[in-house]
This record gives C-alpha cells, sequence and structure tokens, in this order.
C-alpha cells in the first residue's frame, strides 16, 4: 500500500512540477512586460526634465501631458501594464484548451515588451 502511496505521489508531483514551469514563464513574460514599460515611462520623465514635452515624438502622449500632466500619463501606463498583462495571463494559463491562445499570449506579451524598450530607447536617444 504505501508503495502505491509513494507512486501516487510521485506522479502528482509531476503533474505540479508541469505545471510550475509554465508558471515560471508566465511570471517571467509578466516582470518583462512591467520592466520594459516602466523603462519606458522612467525614460520619458528624464528626457521631458530635460528637454521638455517638445522633445515627445507621440502627438497623443504630448496632448495628454500639456493637458492633464504627469499623472494621466502615469494612470495610462498602469492601465496598459494592467491589460496586456490580464491579456498575458488568462491567453497563457496551463487550462487554456487551445494551444493557438497560448501562441497568441506570447506574442502580446512581446510586442509589449518591443514597444516598451523601443518608446524607451527612443527617449534616452534625445539630444
Amino acid at each position: 500500500m504505501s508503495g502505491d502511496g509513494v507512486a501516487g505521489a510521485g506522479a502528482s508531483d509531476r503533474v505540479l512540477e508541469a505545471r510550475t514551469i509554465p508558471a515560471a514563464v508566465l511570471r517571467l513574460r509578466l516582470a518583462t512586460l512591467l520592466a520594459a514599460q516602466l523603462f519606458d515611462f522612467a525614460t520619458f520623465v528624464v528626457m521631458v526634465g530635460r528637454h521638455g514635452i517638445v522633445a515627445e515624438m507621440n502627438p497623443l502622449v504630448a496632448h495628454g501631458f500639456l493637458a492633464h500632466g504627469l499623472w494621466i500619463l502615469a494612470l495610462a501606463k498602469a492601465a496598459v501594464i494592467v491589460l496586456v498583462g490580464s491579456i498575458v495571463v488568462l491567453l497563457g494559463r496551463d487550462d487554456t484548451p487551445r494551444r493557438i491562445n497560448r501562441g497568441i499570449a506570447t506574442s502580446i506579451a512581446l510586442l509589449a515588451v518591443l514597444g516598451g524598450l523601443v518608446g524607451g530607447v527612443s527617449n534616452v536617444l534625445v539630444h
């Protein structure tokens, strides 16, 4: 009987391990998304402090900053992080029935990270 208990425990450990690896990848995706978007926001704040809002090339961001200040951009950045992060979590779960959804979640996460990095690097390259 104890042999069955050990075999059963081993099988459940393997199932738990199989579910832990995607959860770790999901956490890594969310952390990378957060880091890239915060990099974009932090470099924006530094750029505007040094060069003024005229250095911002995105007219929506520039008009939002002029009309409402930095708090509206911080709120918008937080909303983007929560929205995209939620989509990545919902589509990337282990219990998602279709593998294509996990691929879409990966693509969305990559695009959000790329967007944050491009925005941050463009902010840094302003003369």
